[in-house]
C-alpha cells in the first residue's frame, strides 16, 4: 500500500502543473494582439506627430528657400547693375588711358622728330665745320729727290664706269714709298707714235709688277704734253699709273724735266732708280728690244756695282752732298759772272 499510494501523490501534481502552465498560456496569447494594437496605436499618434512636424519643417524651409532665392535674384541684379557700371567705367577708363597713351605717342614722336631735327641741323652745321677743317689741315711735310723733282701731289685715275672716271690725289712720298725704279714717261694724245707705244708700255708695265719677288716695284709718272686739260683727262683713261697735274706737266715743271732729262721729241720714257738717279734716258727704245724684260730695267754696270754695295740711305745722303755743293758751285759762279760783268 504504502508503495502504491506514494505512486498515486507523484501523478496528481505534475497534472496540476500543467493545467497552471496551460491557463497562463492562454492569458499569454490574450494579451499580445492588446499590446500589439496598443503598440501600433501609439506607434500611429507618434507618425501623425511627426508628419505634422515635417509639413511644418518643410513649409518653414521652403518660406526660407523662396526669400533666399528673392534675396539672391535681388543680388544678382544688383550686381548685374553694379558689373555694368564698372564696365561702363572701365570703358571710360580704358578711353582715357587709350586719349592719355595716343598724346603721349604723339608728344614722344613730335619729340622725336624735334631731335631728330635738331640732329640733322647739327650734322649740317657740323660737316661743313669738318670739311673746313679737313682743308685747313696743312698737308705733311715732304722732302727728298722725288719731291724736288715732282712736287708735293701726284694724281691716278679711276674708272667708275665705261663712261666715268673719278681723280685721286696722292702725297707723292707715300705713292712712291717702296718703288725701285720710277719711269717718267713724256707723251701727248695729238702724237701718233705715243698711242701707238702706250699700249705696250701698259702690258709691260703689267707685266714687271706682277713678277716674282718684284711685285708694285715700278711705277711710271706721266709728264702730260697735251695742250689742254680735257685732252688730259680723256688720254689719262687709257693709262694705269700716276700722272703730274696738268697745270705743273704743262707748265714751268713740266719744262724743267723735259730740260732736266733732254727731251727732244716724244714719246720718250726716263728711268730712274730709288733715289732719283737716271738708270737710262732711252727707255722708248728698250721696251720693244727686251719685251720680256729680261735686262729690266737695263742698269749700266757701274750703277749695279753702286747699288749693290751701297744702301740706298747712303746714296741719298751721297746724292744730297752733291747737290748741296753744285748749288753752292752755281751761286759762286753765278756771282763772279755778275761781278766780272758789273765790272766791265
Amino acid at each position: 500500500k504504502d508503495s502504491h499510494c506514494a505512486y498515486t501523490m507523484t501523478t496528481t501534481r505534475p497534472r496540476k502543473n500543467l493545467l497552471l502552465l496551460s491557463v497562463a498560456a492562454l492569458a499569454l496569447l490574450s494579451t499580445t494582439p492588446l499590446l500589439t494594437y496598443a503598440q501600433d496605436a501609439a506607434t500611429a499618434d507618434i507618425v501623425e506627430d511627426d508628419v505634422t512636424d515635417l509639413g511644418d519643417v518643410i513649409g518653414d524651409a521652403m518660406g526660407d528657400i523662396t526669400e533666399g532665392l528673392d534675396e539672391e535674384v535681388v543680388d544678382l541684379d544688383d550686381a548685374a547693375a553694379a558689373s555694368a557700371e564698372e564696365s561702363s567705367e572701365s570703358e571710360e577708363a580704358a578711353t582715357v588711358d587709350d586719349a592719355t597713351a595716343t598724346a603721349d605717342e604723339t608728344t614722344t614722336t613730335a619729340e622725336s622728330t624735334a631731335e631728330a631735327t635738331a640732329e640733322s641741323k647739327t650734322d649740317e652745321q657740323t660737316q661743313p665745320q669738318a670739311e673746313e677743317e679737313e682743308e685747313a689741315t696743312p698737308p705733311p711735310a715732304q722732302t727728298g729727290p722725288f719731291i724736288d723733282l715732282f712736287g708735293e701731289v701726284l694724281l691716278s685715275l679711276e674708272m667708275v664706269d665705261e663712261t666715268h672716271a673719278q681723280v685721286h690725289q696722292h702725297y707723292t712720298n707715300e705713292v712712291l714709298s717702296g718703288k725701285k725704279v720710277v719711269g717718267l714717261y713724256f707723251s701727248a694724245d695729238w702724237c701718233g707714235p705715243c698711242r701707238q707705244f702706250t699700249p705696250d708700255l701698259v702690258n709691260f708695265y703689267d707685266k714687271m709688277n706682277a713678277r716674282r719677288g718684284k711685285k708694285d716695284e715700278f711705277e711710271i709718272i706721266w709728264v702730260s704734253r697735251c695742250r689742254d686739260v680735257d685732252s688730259f683727262g680723256q688720254y689719262f683713261t687709257h693709262m694705269k699709273w700716276l700722272a703730274l697735274p696738268p697745270q705743273e706737266a704743262m707748265g714751268q715743271r713740266g719744262q724743267y724735266l723735259g730740260e732736266k732729262f733732254k727731251v727732244k721729241s716724244i714719246p720718250t720714257l726716263v728711268l730712274l732708280d730709288e733715289i732719283g738717279n737716271v738708270i737710262t734716258l732711252d727707255g722708248r727704245n728698250k721696251i720693244p728690244m727686251d719685251k720680256a724684260g729680261v735686262g729690266f730695267p737695263w742698269r749700266s754696270p757701274m750703277s749695279v756695282l753702286v747699288s749693290t754695295l751701297f744702301p740706298r740711305s747712303f746714296r741719298l745722303l751721297v746724292k744730297s752732298q752733291i747737290a748741296g755743293v753744285l748749288e753752292k758751285a752755281k751761286a759762286v759762279l753765278g756771282g763772279a759772272a755778275r761781278g766780272g760783268g758789273a765790272a766791265r
